[in-house]
């Protein structure tokens, strides 16, 4: 465990401490909170989003039926059920085997599990995860900090991920803890590092049967330009950037972030031979 850095400050932006951001090495923080909640995942307030979020998403990446989606940190696989109802096949990974467990089923119950396929795997580690499978997708993305965001260390591996998937012209979606509105509304028992740029928080999540916990939560933020940096430096060609919250993510056009937008989605492609 390494010190604390002198650069945490609480909501009334004074010197304050927080646990120490786990290391790249060290076991995935929300492979608890998945493994707690299971199928109860789809009763957090931010699923209602879904729709919105994926038809959005078409839209602005042009998604037609036949195409193939990679989806990671895709949680119990709810954006990748919307586009199976159009067509459109896709492959989610997800650190948790019971969030996976719980996809499986409901893409069951759906009547979509012929064009959705659900693995457990590290997004830290997605490169060696891809094998074959690599340059197949014709997008891959990771929204709502289902992968990207939890460690600022670990990021760069997961959008190399993400570049890595998508075959040359494909496209790449990434959402990002937009770091102006996380240092705006810290909230009492917050922490923000403005070095770092880590927001840390405790946090209760609801499982089954109405059970409760508290948990850590640490979320690695991003101005735009660190945003689109991150992007670039995996080969990406950035596109376009926008704010955006859950469920709102076609509420601004390209190029318009607010300081009270929470996240920033970045759209970007991989080049394709010249």
């Amino acid at each position: 465990m390494t010190a604390t850095p002198p650069s945490w400050r609480d909501h009334r932006d004074r010197a304050t401490t927080a646990p120490p951001v786990p290391a790249p090495g060290d076991a995935a923080f929300y492979l608890e909170i998945g493994e707690f909640q299971g199928a109860a995942y789809a009763r957090n307030a931010f699923t209602a989003g879904t729709a919105e979020e994926a038809g959005t998403l078409t839209e602005l990446l042009g998604l037609a039926a036949g195409d193939r989606v990679l989806d990671v940190g895709c949680g119990d696989g709810r954006h990748l059920r919307w586009l199976a109802d159009r067509g459109i096949g896709g492959t989610g990974v997800d650190v948790s085997p019971a969030l996976v467990d719980a996809g499986r089923s409901a893409a069951t119950l759906a009547g979509v599990a012929h064009l959705v396929d659900l693995e457990v795997a590290d997004a830290r580690e997605l490169v060696a995860w891809l094998g074959d499978r690599a340059g197949t997708f014709d997008v891959a993305w990771s929204l709502c900090q289902g992968a990207l965001g939890t460690s600022p260390v670990s990021d760069p591996a997961v959008v190399a991920g993400l570049a890595a998937a998508v075959r040359p012209g494909g496209a790449v979606a990434f959402t990002c803890f937009h770091a102006l509105f996380a240092a705006r509304h810290l909230a009492p028992g917050d922490a923000f590092d403005t070095v770092g740029l880590v927001h840390h928080q405790r946090t209760e999540i609801r499982g089954p049967d109405h059970a409760r916990r508290s948990t850590e939560l640490w979320t690695a933020a991003y101005t735009v330009r660190d945003a689109v940096a991150l992007a670039r430096r995996s080969g990406l060609e950035p596109v376009s950037v926008r704010g955006v919250e859950p469920g709102a993510y076609g509420r601004r056009g390209d190029g318009e972030v607010a300081l009270d937008d929470p996240e920033v989605l970045v759209l970007a492609r991989r080049p394709s031979p010249r």
